[in-house]
């Protein structure tokens, strides 16, 4: 980070402050305190160079996590390996002091003598600006920054759990779940405890994220439902920047036909107000689906090719990389029973027809390696640590909490379930739980799109990343997948009893709905 650069508050989350740099159009990733990896907890009780060397040893561990498991699953046509950065000493002081009044008062965190960043911090993650137009290959910004050039703006989407699974445990908590995705249900839970900052209104069932990523031959449809849903009640899972600065947003709700506005130029067939905003966005939503199907050059996807790991006795010289590995489950087009989007008799029985390595085919299919319920997880995962606490020694073999190698953690992934160890042994648990832990990354990740509106004069035969709209005006783009960090081994008990109080409260809300129908039927 240069002295004297001019940088901003971009956002956060529960883990990570985000800062942006206007001029090197980069992003740096702030650990916030105690949010450190490892087997053993690190607090204001260890010494700043202690905590600053936990601080530095859980973005190594993120940046191996990113490259080992990452990249070859998703492939690097649509994943960035971030790179360590120092920063400043005292700049955390004076950060803190800057962004404190442009903060959202939820994410004002007061923990004892920690501020958001800890002190101690020394280094940072840095990547691409992803709000610009970005080369991937060269991670260069390609957005245009001249007076006369059309905004960029940029659009973060959660695609969140794009499937139901098709859990073994016959129950009714199952047997509901089989029906109803885990967003929808998530909803009731945040109705019935609301915090800071939730929003939940009336059109929750329009954004159900199964349709985002719904592998329906008309998941078009599915898909634009969503995102209408989306822009209406964005919550966490939407935000729109233009030229990098949050326009609409969850807590930021300019009015997005002046946004479009902008960004289209000049209006649609002399169409004004109403009718002009109506049709700018669904041009909008249409150029993000565009992005979203779009499928990269082979030549991109192959290069994941070379870090499949040549020493596993099931890849040949000659195999298929990883990217064109699929898990053994098929999607087919499921549906939520909650969402407000009416499906009919073929769609729900077409198998899955999202271009073939598009961002959401490869996020899907990470996202189905966890082909177990959290319910058949967790006894698992209570067996693993049972057995460590007896057999610590296996700790070092099985690198639960890293290193994350690619014999230890993207070997699991690549082996076909059926011919993986005895159900009952111990092997068998541990590659279940890393198996559920790289999924939950792929259901936790974001998906960066930033669109440019170019000039008609403008050259575009030896880009490939160019969209056209049904005006035939042309626009660069880009799409990226963040938020990539590992996921805790031991955040499976949480996961449980996060689910066991989504189930609660849906089957309570359930129950008072037919509790109201049976009174207004009397």
């Amino acid at each position: 980070m240069a002295d004297g650069e001019n940088v901003y508050y971009r956002g956060e989350g529960i883990c990570n402050l985000v800062l942006a740099t206007e001029k090197e159009k980069q992003v740096y990733r702030l650990m916030k305190a105690g949010k450190y990896s490892g087997k053993q907890g690190c607090n204001k009780g260890h010494r700043a160079q202690e905590r600053s060397k936990w601080i530095h040893q859980s973005l190594e561990d993120n940046v191996e996590y990113i490259k080992n498991i990452m990249v070859p699953l998703l492939t690097d046509a649509f994943v960035v390996i971030p790179k360590i950065r120092e920063i400043p000493q005292g700049f955390t002081e004076r950060i803190e002091e800057e962004i404190k009044h442009i903060r959202t008062a939820h994410k004002r965190v007061q923990e004892d003598d920690f501020r958001t960043v800890d002190p101690a911090t020394c280094s940072a993650l840095v990547l691409p600006d992803f709000c610009y137009v970005t080369d991937i290959s060269t991670n260069t910004c390609i957005s245009s920054s001249a007076p006369d050039a059309f905004p960029t703006i940029s659009v973060e989407i959660k695609p969140k759990k794009g499937f139901i699974p098709l859990s073994a445990l016959n129950n009714d908590s199952s047997t509901m779940k089989t029906g109803v995705c885990k967003f929808c249900m998530h909803q009731r839970l945040k109705e019935s405890c609301p915090q800071s900052g939730d929003e939940i209104g009336p059109y929750f069932t329009d954004k159900c994220p199964h349709k985002i990523t719904c592998p329906s031959i008309k998941s078009r449809a599915r898909m634009r439902h969503a995102l209408h849903g989306l822009c209406v009640t964005p919550q966490n899972n939407l935000k729109i920047c233009q030229n990098g600065i949050e326009v609409y947003s969850e807590f930021m709700k300019n009015e997005i036909g002046k946004i479009l506005q902008q960004f289209f130029g000049d209006s649609v067939n002399g169409l004004k107000n109403g009718m002009r905003k109506q049709l700018e966005v669904q041009t909008f939503v249409d150029l993000i689906i565009d992005a979203l199907l779009y499928v990269p050059k082979k030549s991109e996807i192959h290069r994941s090719c070379h870090t499949v790991l040549k020493s596993s006795n099931r890849q040949t010289k000659d195999s298929p990389c990883v990217a064109h590995r699929k898990p053994v489950q098929t999607v087919y087009s499921q549906h939520c029973l909650n969402s407000s989007y009416k499906v009919n008799h073929e769609e729900k029985s077409e198998p899955s027809s999202l271009p073939h390595n598009c961002v959401l085919d490869r996020i899907l299919h990470v996202q189905t390696l966890d082909q177990m319920d959290i319910e058949e997880i967790h006894p698992l995962y209570v067996k693993v640590k049972e057995h460590l606490a007896s057999h610590p020694q296996d700790s070092s073999n099985w690198n639960l909490y890293g290193p994350f190698t690619q014999e230890t953690w993207l070997t699991p992934c690549l082996e076909d379930p059926l011919s993986q160890p005895d159900p009952e042994s111990i092997e068998f648990a541990v590659n279940q739980v890393k198996r559920h832990n790289v999924s939950k990354t792929a259901q936790d990740c974001s998906i960066m799109v930033a669109m440019q509106q170019i000039s008609p004069n403008t050259s575009s035969e030896n880009n490939d990343m160019v969209l056209t709209d049904s005006y035939g005006r042309k626009y660069i783009f880009s799409v990226v997948i963040i938020d990539l960090d590992p996921k805790p081994v031991d955040k499976i008990k949480k996961y449980h009893r996060q689910q066991s109080d989504i189930v609660q409260a849906f089957e309570e809300e359930q129950s008072e709905n037919e509790a109201e129908d049976g009174t207004l039927n009397d």
